[in-house]
């Protein structure tokens, strides 16, 4: 694992390790507090398909970058299937194929109450 990170050749800083179990992907897909993902955290994922999404809660196994690629090594809370995703960090479009949320994002946890 190359703990400095990744840079892309548009010059923007895409993935920072945070040792010993962190990492913040710079990613519009990655909907997490600050980006920054972490080991055995549960995280709900959101897939795209051809016909319709696939939502389910994951854990984040273990996570590596190799070629301006991010792996991402996750097990599915419901039943424990184990896959990798992986995102090619130099892809600027606006197409994704999946995404990352935590609860704090997916409640507006993070906000305070405008109210009080």
């Amino acid at each position: 694992m190359n703990v400095t990170g990744y840079t892309n050749n548009s010059g923007r800083k895409v993935l920072q390790y945070f040792p010993p179990d962190s990492l913040m992907i710079d990613l519009p897909f990655i909907l997490t507090k600050r980006k920054i993902l972490t080991c055995k955290m549960p995280y709900l994922l959101l897939e795209k398909k051809v016909a319709g999404e696939y939502i389910v809660a994951i854990r984040l196994l273990s996570f590596y970058h190799k070629d301006g690629i991010v792996f991402l090594d996750v097990q599915e809370l419901a039943n424990n299937r184990t896959y990798s995703l992986s995102w090619n960090m130099e892809y600027d479009g606006k197409i994704w194929l999946w995404s990352l949320a935590d609860y704090e994002i997916l409640t507006n946890a993070h906000r305070t109450d405008a109210c009080n």
